[in-house]
Parts: C-alpha cells; structure tokens; sequence
C-alpha cells in the first residue's frame, strides 16, 4: 500500500495489534486518530483517560489526533475529520474490527463515502488466536473496564498476559472481548519504543460496567526511591527470626511476605517492572524459593542487576 494512513485508536489491544499487523504489511501509519468523551476527557468504553493516549503515542513515535465530542456530535465530527485526512493526502483509515459487521459497516461507508480506503488488518481471524498473537508477540495491557453482565469485577486490573489467554478461554465470552465484555489500555508491546507506565488509581461502577481509573506515573521516581532505600535493610535475618520463633518453614514465612508484599504493591510495581513481577509470580507458582530471593534481592538493590534472568 502506498501513501499515508491513519489508524483509528482506542488505546487498548486490539489497536495495538492492528497497529503491528498494519505496519508488518507495509502499511505506512503516521497518525493514530481518537474521538473521546468531551465531558469526561476519557475515550467512550475504556474509560482511558485521554491524556495516557497521548503517553502512547509519544512511547509508539506517531502522531495523536484526539477530538472531544459529545454522542450525538460523533457522526458529523467523524466526516469532518475524515474530510480533513483526505485533504491532507492521506490514503486511508486503519481499523482494529475483528467481526462486528454492523460497527465496520458503520465506518466503511463513511471512509469510503470520503474517497479514503478502509483497512481491517484483523478482520475475519478468530479472537482467541488474535489474543494469542497479541501476548506471543509481547504485547501486554490492563483491563480497565468489564461488563458485569458477562464478567465479574475481579477481571478488573488483569494484565492481559499468557496467565488471562488460558483463563479468558475458560469464561465463555469473546476472547477479544469483540462484543464489549472487557476492555483494556496497551502499555508494552512490540509497537512500543518504550513502555508506557501508568498505576492503578480507583475503582467505580457505572451503570452495569466496572472501571478501572488508569494513571499515568511517569517513571514513578517515590517507588524508585523507596526501593533503593529498602536495600539498606536485609529482610533475611528477619525471615529467619520469624521461622525460629514460630516454629515455620522460613520458606513458608518468605512466601508470606511476598503475598502480603505483591497484595499491596504489585499495582505500583506492575507499572515499573511488569516482567520482574510475572517472573516473580510464575516463580512463587513453582515454588521456585532461590528464583523468588533472588528476585527480590535484585529489586531491593534498585532495578540495578539482571542476574536473576
């Protein structure tokens, strides 16, 4: 494909993934175009807030477009800026649709209608192989919105990894979430230059759904510094104390405190070292006690060593 291409972007996997798919193919994306909630500052749906998207685009390289409207202002603001893509000499518009006809017909006519051409990199492939794909090829994100007539509220803050592909298969829902089940915010991944971090901050329910307010941290400076501080203390003589005088194995006390440690933490840590916490869980799973130390040694001295890979 030859010329310029914008890429309709929510912020969450499947853009992510049409993004990849498009750009794999040739497809030449240099702006990602956004229509949110004007009186929330939020993209409709994900419950994103705007200003994470732009976090995105500057950790992806392209360019963000977001427009604020109103619902009943979509349809006309949607033309105008399609009108304005093809005044620019843009070629055609990128969509992360998977099988929702109605919602590609819906855009299609417009895109074309403009004289642009419409692309669906993810159109027709099975949800379950295309959330496959998203995780294998390192794309991670965080749900941060669940319809509580189809899922429960502790699908809430889930990391979309290779742990949420096997028990997603397991729900009875769209793997993809394509009929609004979930939806997620993308942080890492392979179109990303760099990870975009973020927190978790409060939880609502609106209506029927569940949301999650997703913050951006920066590089969350308090966590770093607090972490290099911890390293002054070795928790060991501690663990072994707590093992003699209660009669436990120290690494039974151990795996207490990374419980209680990952129950209070893990959101700030997720957002600063999402592999170091999977390896540090996937370790805990296999009671993999040297794997688990070393770990925590290695945050403890402040994100400095890698010697535990």
């Amino acid at each position: 494909m030859s010329g310029r291409y914008a890429l309709m972007w929510s912020g969450g996997k499947d853009s992510a993934l049409a993004l990849r798919r498009a750009r794999a193919a040739g497809v030449d994306v240099s702006l990602l175009l956004n229509f949110y909630d004007q009186a929330t500052g939020r993209v409709r749906f994900h419950a994103t807030p705007i200003a994470l998207l732009h976090e995105q685009a500057a950790a992806i390289g392209i360019e963000l477009r977001a427009i604020g409207t109103t619902w009943p202002e979509m349809d006309a603001r949607l033309r105008e800026e399609l009108k304005r893509l093809r005044d620019e000499d843009f070629a055609g518009v990128v969509f992360g649709d998977i099988h929702l006809a109605d919602v590609r017909a819906w855009y299609e006519e417009r895109v074309l209608a403009t004289g642009l051409e419409h692309v669906e990199p993810l159109w027709g492939d099975a949800s379950t192989d295309l959330l496959a794909e998203y995780v294998a090829t390192g794309g991670r994100a965080v749900v941060t919105c669940v319809d509580l007539a189809r899922l429960d509220e502790s699908w809430l803050g889930r990391i979309i990894d290779d742990v949420f592909v096997a028990d997603i298969a397991s729900a009875g829902i769209d793997a993809c979430g394509e009929n609004g089940e979930y939806h997620s915010f993308a942080f890492e991944g392979p179109v990303f230059a760099r990870p975009v971090y973020w927190f978790a901050g409060e939880r609502r329910i609106d209506g029927s759904f569940a949301q999650l307010d997703v913050k951006h941290s920066g590089d969350n400076q308090n966590f770093r510094a607090d972490v290099r501080l911890s390293g002054l203390v070795d928790p060991r003589p501690t663990f072994a104390n707590l093992a003699s005088s209660t009669g436990l194995p120290y690494d039974a006390v151990v795996h207490h405190a990374l419980v209680r440690y990952a129950s209070s933490g893990a959101e700030a840590l997720l957002s600063i070292e999402p592999r170091a916490l999977r390896e540090l869980i996937a370790a805990r799973k296999a009671e993999d006690w040297k794997k688990v130390g070393a770990i925590i040694d290695w945050l403890a001295a402040g994100f400095e060593s890698t010697n535990w890979h």
